[in-house]
């Protein structure tokens, strides 16, 4: 890390607000985890709950949180709904400040009067957000792995694996999104409106695909669609999903890298 400065120093000033954020998985996960006993011996009245909610409603749930089970239920609060909440929110906020945000703090100008090219800033600041989110995943995973089988989660390392690649790709496309947008126009706020936006635009469409037919071939593009946190704990994730989120994701990075390398920033 003695070679990429930029980095360290992300490390560096992330160090308080990663402490925030991984007390909030941690607590999330426990949570999630360690009730599982109590919701499983209820589960006949929780699925009569379901049954009861108007479809407009139960769309948004995911396909797994159908039968109550232990992977749907799990899966649905740490990898759907609340959990892509947190790890989106995570790296839509810190690819937006990666570049965009440095800018606003009048910071940029002296980052690119050092003796480094444009290109390693940013790609520094992208692996920087990049690894702390791969960071925030792996935690919420060895939670999942250590204490999910004292309460009665047996799930597979391999499908709990999958379900976190799949996670961290999902989560990492929009935060390269969010970069590449304040790399291009050096602002924060309309990085992370574009990026949140489409994220939960994609989201709304996921679910709506399921009710409207007019809709249903558009949702099928939504990776909220190709990625469903309530399936991923009992299915795992296609290979060929997690490399198709990895290709955007490189894609989107490399047009924030040249739009960054020629924009003019006097």
């Amino acid at each position: 890390m003695s070679h990429l400065p930029l980095l360290r120093r992300t490390v560096r000033s992330e160090r308080r607000p990663l402490l925030g954020w991984l007390i909030g998985i941690t607590l999330l996960s426990v949570v999630t985890i360690g009730s599982w006993p109590a919701v499983e011996g209820s589960t006949e009245d929780f699925a009569q709950v379901l049954d009861n909610l108007p479809d407009a409603l139960t769309a948004f749930f995911g396909e797994g949180i159908a039968d109550f089970s232990a992977a749907g239920v799990v899966g649905s609060r740490l990898f759907g709904s609340v959990g892509l909440a947190i790890f989106i929110g995570y790296a839509v906020s810190r690819g937006a400040r990666a570049i965009a945000g440095e800018e606003q703090q009048g910071t940029l100008e002296l980052l690119v009067t050092q003796p480094r090219t444009r290109t390693a800033i940013a790609v520094e600041r992208v692996i920087g957000m990049l690894g702390l989110l791969a960071l925030l995943v792996v935690v919420q995973m060895v939670i999942l792995l250590v204490t999910g089988p004292p309460a009665g989660l047996e799930f597979g390392t391999a499908e709990v694996v999958q379900a976190s690649a799949g996670l961290f790709l999902l989560a990492g496309m929009f935060g390269s999104l969010a970069f590449t947008v304040g790399a291009m126009t050096g602002a924060r706020g309309l990085a992370v409106a574009v990026s949140a936006g489409l994220a939960l635009g994609l989201f709304l469409l996921t679910g709506l695909g399921g009710l409207v037919d007019g809709l249903a071939t558009a949702a099928e593009l939504s990776p909220f669609t190709r990625y469903d946190g309530t399936l991923a704990l009992a299915e795992g994730v296609e290979a060929g999903i997690l490399v198709v989120f990895a290709l955007i994701s490189v894609a989107v990075i490399a047009i924030g890298v040249v739009a960054f390398q020629r924009r003019d920033l006097s």
